[in-house]
């Protein structure tokens, strides 16, 4: 078995599986139901414990994922915006950072407790979020050759820095500790706000104020 391998293919490859066990594996809707009407009547015998243990931990899971799914979308986007020489979809960039911002702030409401976990999934979002951003820069470079390809793709991994550049507060457009502050889309990494108030004009400015100036505090 693999240390990759799902709980749920782990029990089934267990010779001692009990029936609660082959319950999950078989039909894990009836499994959850069963589990909770042991843990109403306190009929603690009837519980599978190392499925419920396993389940409870993937809620938590689940969200820092979605919170570091989020990151890295918003960390990918601002590189392309700071290192991509064609403006024709930095608007739409622009915008989904700001949805993706609203995504990040939903989950760490939802479970405020993460955010003593913000710096390492931040580290995690960084090297999923360059990865992609040197993707996506290739696929605009029109490269339609295998050589070119592999050319433009070392080229970009040796352009975008190989340390995260950006601020939690300019990820996130807002401090994520400040139980008060909310995503403000005009909080950017300086180089980032340059080009889009370069590309889209000063009609649509976008400045890198900090939250506090924002607000009005620290003054």
């Amino acid at each position: 078995m693999s240390a990759g391998a799902s709980i749920r293919e782990q029990v089934a490859a267990s010779v001692d599986a009990t029936p609660s066990q082959s319950l999950y594996i078989d039909d894990v809707w009836t499994w959850s139901r069963t589990q909770v009407a042991a843990l109403r009547r306190g009929d603690w015998g009837a519980l599978d414990l190392q499925n419920v243990i396993e389940e409870i931990e993937d809620v938590g899971n689940r969200h820092s994922d979605a919170w570091t799914s989020f990151c890295t979308n918003v960390i990918s986007h601002l590189l392309k915006i700071e290192y991509s020489g064609s403006g024709e979809d930095f608007r739409h960039w622009r915008e989904e950072i700001e949805a993706w911002r609203d995504s990040m702030f939903d989950v760490l409401a939802d479970s405020p407790g993460m955010k003593h976990e913000l710096s390492g999934l931040l580290a995690k979002a960084w090297k999923r979020g360059r990865r992609d951003a040197v993707r996506e820069l290739v696929k605009h470079g029109g490269a339609a050759e295998a050589a070119v390809e592999k050319r433009l793709r070392r080229s970009w991994e040796l352009q975008l820095p190989q340390e995260c550049p950006y601020t939690l507060v300019e990820i996130a457009g807002y401090e994520p500790r400040d139980k008060q502050a909310v995503p403000q889309l005009d909080v950017l990494p300086a180089p980032v706000a340059r080009v889009l108030n370069e590309r889209l004009g000063t009609h649509d400015p976008v400045g890198p104020r900090s939250p506090e100036r924002r607000s009005g505090r620290g003054r």
